[in-house]
């Protein structure tokens, strides 16, 4: 999905602030038109494409890779204002989580949330709905070690139960991992997602207040008042990712009628709420085919009209003729320009 997506919608400063206590803050803001005291506004807000050039900044001026968990790990629980408020004052730790789920988008309109249990464990998956370049590690991390002190410390579970899944290979400092996360950590996971046992959705939450928690949700939906776009996206994206995973499917990826129905909207009001993000329903299905394909094509044991047919083209030819509309090659010229890869899952346990 490109930046133009979603690159203007706001967000808090809250990210920029505490960095600029780590960093020369006229170098952190270098190309984002901010200046420093645009991060001590009270409510103030800054643009998606603004916090990715911040963090990028943030990273070429870091001199070692894993400083961003020693800054996560620190972030105090008052951070996040009543969305902290609601995960503290919940009434089981599945409220709490739904809570997460729910409301934390509003901060980090980059990321899609979704709950999703598979009968033993239930996950809290993390899917970005834009290129987060050089800080993906950065800004899928952060929320996950955020989530896994909360348990933590509100419900004074045992992390060593749980997981961390992320959905990419090891990163170059994965080795200092486990002095941060309290869980073990699976690089190349199929999605990034906090992963626990599904019973423990189930455990009260001591300090629960019914006033409290009426309060901190309130606050909680006053956060979602401008992010029915955004909502929007995340949910077809999960929608059109789930498609995807259909065997036998009779087209590559359903219909803009079929996705719109699948939302409960009319076409016309996805189109509408698609094109105020900048983007069209043909873009983010070319994305997410484009993507997979480089995925499948990347496997050089499956053959072009293998891909073809897992994406759910009824021909190669149809699926040669796609491909070169998305890259600007052939699936046979891709792959022979594309650096062969080679990774295996690895886990890091803290031990």
């Amino acid at each position: 999905m490109d930046l133009d997506a979603i690159g203007d919608l706001p967000m808090p400063v809250t990210y920029g602030r505490h960095l600029a206590r780590l960093f020369e803050p006229r170098a952190l803001l270098a190309g984002t038109g901010l200046e420093p005291i645009d991060l001590e506004r009270t409510g103030g807000t800054l643009r998606v494409r603004q916090a990715l050039q911040y963090i990028d900044n943030a990273i070429r001026l870091s001199a070692r890779g894993e400083w961003y968990l020693e800054w996560a790990a620190s972030l105090s629980d008052h951070f996040h204002g009543p969305i902290s408020l609601a995960l503290m004052s919940a009434p089981t730790l599945g409220d709490s989580l739904d809570a997460f789920i729910a409301y934390f988008p509003a901060r980090v309109p980059y990321l899609h949330l979704q709950g999703r249990s598979d009968g033993a464990h239930f996950r809290t998956e993390m899917r970005a709905l834009i290129d987060l370049g050089a800080g993906r590690a950065l800004l899928m991390e952060t929320p996950l070690l955020i989530l896994e002190r909360y348990l933590a410390n509100v419900y004074l579970i045992d992390p060593r139960e749980a997981r961390v899944d992320l959905d990419y290979p090891p990163t170059a400092h994965a080795e200092h991992y486990p002095r941060y996360f309290d869980c073990p950590v699976r690089f190349d996971a199929e999605h990034t997602a906090l992963v626990i046992p599904t019973a423990w959705r189930a455990i009260p939450n001591l300090g629960y207040t019914a006033a409290t928690w009426a309060h901190a949700r309130q606050q909680c939906e006053g956060l979602l008042g401008a992010s029915v776009e955004r909502d929007t996206l995340g949910q077809l994206h999960s929608y059109l990712a789930a498609a995807l995973d259909i065997a036998d499917r009779p087209r590559a990826l359903p219909t803009l009628a079929e996705a719109a129905a699948h939302l409960f909207i009319t076409p016309r009001t996805l189109i509408r709420r698609l094109r105020r993000l900048g983007t069209t329903y043909q873009a983010l299905t070319d994305a997410l085919l484009r993507e997979h394909a480089c995925e499948l094509l990347a496997n050089e044991q499956l053959k072009v009209k293998e891909v073809a047919a897992a994406l759910g083209f009824d021909n190669p030819a149809n699926f040669g003729k796609a491909f070169k509309r998305w890259t600007g090659l052939t699936p046979g010229a891709w792959r022979a320009a594309a650096q062969p890869a080679s990774t295996s899952r690895q886990g890091i346990n803290r031990g």
